[in-house]
């Protein structure tokens, strides 16, 4: 319980603000209370997950992650050649995301396998240590398929990079490999319907009623909420279901229609002062372990706040994943928290 007394109340206040404003959009999106309390039930777990990995300490969690990763794969490789459309379990009445585990299952086996073995800059054996921790994970969850969630992985080693830095001639071979992977998987592993959200991301007006149909009404909703926003009785692209995966993927457009350019940046502040408030805490860390950890938590709950507001308003490919804490739905919104309850674990338990 002394533990919990640490919490840091600035940060667990912003993601609440945020949750809010979530369920704002939700009820723009769907007008119904039956899915603001299965929300609300929601968050009342995640906040039980954020206090029980809050009050845990974070050294435990690194030394217990090859049992955690290992479960993550055992997990992962049958859903990953089960075939169709399969990146969910059942427990009981509820659905679960594995993927969404593997977002703090993998920066805890990251900072172990990594911690004693890293240089500055990061040297060539750093990055494959990197990749394949990553890579394997990744791979297994592209193949369920689920791009969304294994393109926020590439925020793991994205935080090493930020961190650690890198040489130019490394970094310039990592860009060709990257240039070289992206070709192959275009050939050989995307789908039909993939390759065409990349090319009417190109060309929006190649196909504005198919692959292009979702980032088209997104814009709408965005450009016709003005100044103060339409309201919940002037609105039109969600309350009539012109705007797909309003309440998951397009939130924060649901926003925009509806509060316009003031609740967007309502919005945009919230998360500036969340993540400000994140990755601040390194300054309070000596150990590298935890402010490794720090970064690596924090860089995948931005990297998806960032791409996910980039797809609405058109500036990058659909890729299908949620809004932290706006979104509908508890996979997410139950690792953010976990992912805040181990960044709260390094503060409280920093002087152990």
């Amino acid at each position: 319980m002394r533990r919990l007394r640490e919490i840091d109340k600035g940060m667990l206040l912003w993601a609440l603000s945020l949750n809010l404003v979530g369920f704002v959009g939700i009820w723009l999106s769907l007008g119904s209370p039956h899915y603001l309390m299965g929300q609300a039930f929601r968050l009342l777990l995640a906040l039980g997950g954020f206090l029980l990995f809050s009050s845990i300490n974070y050294r435990k969690l690194v030394n217990l992650s090859p049992w955690l990763y290992a479960g993550l794969i055992a997990v992962l490789v049958p859903l990953a050649f089960r075939g169709g459309v399969s990146s969910w379990l059942r427990l009981g009445t509820f659905w679960f995301q594995p993927s969404e585990a593997g977002k703090f299952i993998i920066p805890l086996f990251l900072v172990r396998v990594v911690k004693k073995r890293l240089t500055f800059p990061l040297s060539l054996g750093n990055l494959a240590l990197t990749g394949a921790v990553v890579g394997v994970p990744m791979v297994l969850v592209a193949m369920e398929p689920d791009l969304g969630t294994a393109f926020v992985y590439l925020a793991f080693p994205l935080g090493l990079y930020l961190v650690f830095g890198m040489k130019r001639r490394l970094r310039n071979l990592l860009v060709l490999a990257g240039i070289f992977l992206f070709a192959a998987a275009w050939f050989f592993f995307l789908e039909g319907y993939q390759k065409k959200r990349i090319t009417s991301f190109l060309n929006p007006s190649e196909d504005p009623r198919g692959a292009a149909y979702q980032v088209y009404q997104s814009k709408i909703s965005i450009g016709s909420g003005g100044l103060f926003g339409k309201g919940l009785r002037e609105m039109t692209q969600a309350k009539l279901r012109f705007l797909p995966a309003a309440h998951t993927d397009f939130i924060f457009s649901v926003i925009a229609e509806g509060f316009g350019f003031l609740g967007v940046a309502a919005v945009l502040l919230l998360y500036f002062l969340l993540f400000y408030r994140i990755f601040s805490a390194v300054e309070y860390l000596a150990e590298e372990e935890a402010i490794l950890l720090v970064v690596l938590l924090g860089s995948w709950m931005a990297f998806q706040t960032v791409f996910n507001l980039l797809i609405a308003v058109g500036l990058f490919p659909v890729t299908g994943f949620p809004l932290p804490l706006l979104s509908y739905g508890g996979s997410n919104l139950l690792a953010t928290y976990i992912s805040l309850g181990i960044i709260n674990s390094t503060l409280a338990w920093r002087w152990e």
